[in-house]
């Protein structure tokens, strides 16, 4: 901040961020320490490099690792980017590139160029080599390892703009958009694996959500112990609740209300209900929620 023409009056004040030394994105540095002492990046190239039957993504002649694209994108999202475009916003950072975890952060054209050569196999190597990241973070951390683990199975919707993008869909509402199906591992906060679908896939077959939980359960330490898979009512399915069962996984899952339903609550008495039992430690072949309740919910 400072003062200007301020000779004979009060003067005004401008308040500028001019100095090169300046950086509105200082939080970086405390990321960046963080993913070179688990080395993430060295981590993620291993595993690209591991990546057989499909062309590889290449090292540039510049020195920019594969993986070191990946994280340079992602903390260009940590703070707050939307698309390639803004990735040069924290290129222009020089006063912070050193503690970056990559400092040679990517022009957005060469960004957006580079990305197009990552496929599904590359992404499924990318998840493989932050799991190995974030197993290692909880040895560090002393976390046990065999303690029960649940999977959060979710979705989310992106709305794009602009002209259409490659795999995008118009969803319920009328957005262009891409809808996101995550696995988190909830005691970690961790997303393990995911899967982009188009907006207008608004579900996804059980096959599929078996799929990603699959993947998710291979990403987990050698010794972790029971696995219980929690879900919404968008992923409410005999085949999933079948298949989880046949992999040795609890569940809970929200079951839509249908008329019958409806109809079959109207002949239970209000006085008939008990609580629900804890789903997640125990395996019981049902259990039921409030009648309130907008769903009730499936476990095993």
């Amino acid at each position: 901040m400072m003062v200007v023409n301020g000779a004979r009056s009060p003067g005004r004040l401008a308040i500028r961020a001019d100095d090169p030394s300046l950086t509105p994105y200082a939080g970086l540095a405390i990321s960046g320490e963080l993913v070179r002492g688990l080395r993430l990046v060295e981590l993620v190239d291993a595993e690209l490099a591991a990546v057989d039957r499909v062309a590889p993504v290449k090292q540039r002649r510049r020195g920019l690792s594969p993986g070191q694209l990946t994280v340079a994108i992602a903390e260009a999202q940590l703070v707050g980017a939307e698309c390639f475009d803004d990735i040069e916003v924290l290129r222009s950072d020089e006063a912070l590139a050193p503690w970056r975890a990559v400092a040679a952060t990517p022009s957005a054209p060469t960004a957006r160029q580079l990305a197009y050569r990552f496929k599904p196999t590359h992404i499924r190597a990318v998840e493989r080599g932050l799991a190995r990241c974030g197993n290692e973070l909880d040895r560090k951390l002393g976390r046990d390892a065999g303690e029960q683990v649940t999977f959060d199975l979710d979705a989310t919707e992106s709305v794009v703009y602009g002209q259409r993008k490659q795999g995008t869909g118009r969803s319920r509402l009328g957005h262009l958009a891409y809808n996101s199906y995550v696995v988190t591992w909830a005691q970690r906060g961790r997303a393990l694996t995911s899967d982009l679908k188009g907006g207008n896939q608004a579900r996804i077959k059980a096959t599929q959500s078996l799929t990603m939980l699959g993947r998710a359960e291979r990403l987990l330490p050698a010794e972790h112990g029971q696995i219980t898979v929690r879900g919404d009512s968008g992923f409410y399915s005999i085949e999933l609740m079948m298949g989880l069962r046949k992999r040795r996984m609890r569940f809970t899952l929200s079951a839509p209300r249908t008329s019958l339903m409806w109809t079959k609550l109207g002949e239970i008495a209000q006085d008939a209900w008990v609580a629900r039992p804890a789903c997640a430690g125990r395996r019981s072949p049902s259990c039921r929620s409030s009648p309130t309740a907008g769903s009730t919910s499936r476990c095993g």
